[in-house]
């Protein structure tokens, strides 16, 4: 019972966090459109390809955690995108969000990773494979 009530709420974190990524990826190309993003990025001196990369990696990334592929690489890219953001445009306005703050950016940073490392029977490679990520490890070790 303990187990399955783990894989449950890590699947529900999952599919919050990998849904907020898709709503920044969505705003990235569909409703600032990326030509835009490309040159809000270049205001603050970072090139065109770290547009790119942060809306791809949202997009991908957070399909990754939703469906449960490469959930490693997910929440490591995921996190690195959003410590660049933290490091980039949140940093100067401290720690809140409501004054421009790196809260929000930090919090899906540390999800991303933890999620990322979360072994969980309820992913898509689970269900090809038939083991959860924690079968995986414990049969590793």
């Amino acid at each position: 019972m303990q187990h399955s009530l783990r894989d449950v709420t890590i699947l529900v974190a999952r599919l919050v966090v990998g849904a907020t990524f898709l709503a920044h990826a969505y705003q990235k190309w569909v409703l600032y459109g990326i030509d835009n993003v490309v040159a809000s990025f270049g205001k603050m001196g970072l090139p065109a390809v770290a547009a790119w990369f942060t809306a791809l990696v949202e997009l991908l990334g957070g399909l990754g955690l939703i469906l449960g592929v490469l959930m490693p690489v997910a929440g490591t890219l995921l996190a690195a995108v959003m410590v660049g953001a933290l490091f980039t445009a949140h940093l100067s306005g401290g720690f809140f969000l409501s004054d421009g703050g790196f809260e929000y950016v930090l919090v899906l940073a540390a999800a991303s990773l933890a999620l990322g490392f979360s072994g969980s029977r309820f992913t898509l490679t689970g269900l090809f494979t038939g083991k959860s990520a924690a079968g995986r490890e414990k049969a590793a070790a």
